[in-house]
């Protein structure tokens, strides 16, 4: 005849590994939560100004787009630019992300930082910058953005 283990040793080890379970959610909640708050407070201090933009031609159709990056808030940011243009059979989709990341610190003289991008297309409709990850301790702000449009940008527009 076989015997199994007795109900109220079944009862305490039932009670034991749901208290095991508990324990590593509440851990991962409480790192998460930590984590999200800083990241919150992170952002509150980002702020950030395309201040302008100036396209000059060097080989046509193509040419050098200047960008002034204004950081007015309390950290340091790294900006992704995002380049969108009208002609989508020359650009794929019409959206082109450049591939260089432009780093702009609060401290910086005046808090400007000058972004120069090589070979740019004379059908840019607009330029975003957006705030992407970088080393700690830094966190994407999506409220750290701006945007010009091409009528905004000197040599195209203006």
């Amino acid at each position: 005849m076989l015997k199994g283990i007795s109900p109220l040793v079944a009862v305490i080890m039932l009670i034991a590994f749901t208290l095991i379970i508990a324990g590593i959610i509440a851990g991962f909640v409480t790192q998460f939560a930590q984590s999200q708050q800083e990241a919150t407070k992170y952002c509150l201090d980002a702020r950030v100004l395309l201040q302008r933009g100036i396209w000059t031609e060097t080989t046509p159709p193509n040419g050098n787009l200047s960008l002034t990056i204004y950081n007015y808030g309390k950290v340091d940011l790294n900006f992704e630019v995002i380049l969108r243009y009208s002609n989508i059979t020359r650009h794929i989709k019409g959206i082109e992300i450049y591939n260089q990341t432009f780093n702009v610190t609060h401290r910086s003289p005046n808090n400007v930082e000058i972004a120069l991008l090589e070979d740019v297309s004379d059908d840019l409709q607009d330029v975003t910058i957006k705030s992407t990850m970088c080393d700690l301790p830094c966190y994407e702000c999506p409220a750290a953005q701006d945007f010009l449009r091409y009528v905004e940008i000197k040599g195209l527009g203006y």
